[in-house]
């Protein structure tokens, strides 16, 4: 039985939730305000040097409005210019190689903006 889950305006899980710490410390994490709006945190995922079926460009980006509205994560296959689904891709194919690779790397960054406190309410494994 699948569980229901909630989500934003932006189909994150609601669960999830954005603390905006001071400017130096938002900065120091690693994001920018390029757009004066938004704390943007972007990272390229890293792939073992092993052959896949294609080298890959997947990207992890997570935005942050700063008048409080609902955050918005991104995982972008960046060849092709879209969303790579690979929390989709597992539910189908559970051992997909590359899939499992951008699980692992989205759930280092997770972890690494919760710790900061920047987020909160992920549970490793669950829908973002």
């Amino acid at each position: 039985m699948e569980e229901e889950i909630k989500v934003n305006k932006n189909c994150v899980n609601a669960k999830i939730q954005a603390h905006i710490l001071p400017e130096s410390e938002m900065r120091k994490i690693g994001f920018t305000d390029h757009v004066k709006d938004n704390w943007y945190f972007c990272r390229m995922l890293r792939f073992p040097k092993k052959k896949l079926y294609r080298d890959f460009e997947i990207s992890f980006s997570v935005t942050i409005p700063k008048n409080s509205d609902d955050i918005r994560i991104d995982v972008l296959d960046e060849a092709f210019c879209q969303p790579y689904d690979y929390q989709r891709i597992l539910y189908d194919h559970p051992n997909h190689e590359t899939a499992l690779i951008v699980q692992n790397e989205v759930e280092k960054w997770m972890d690494y903006l919760q710790k900061k406190g920047v987020l909160s309410g992920h549970v490793r494994g669950e829908y973002i």
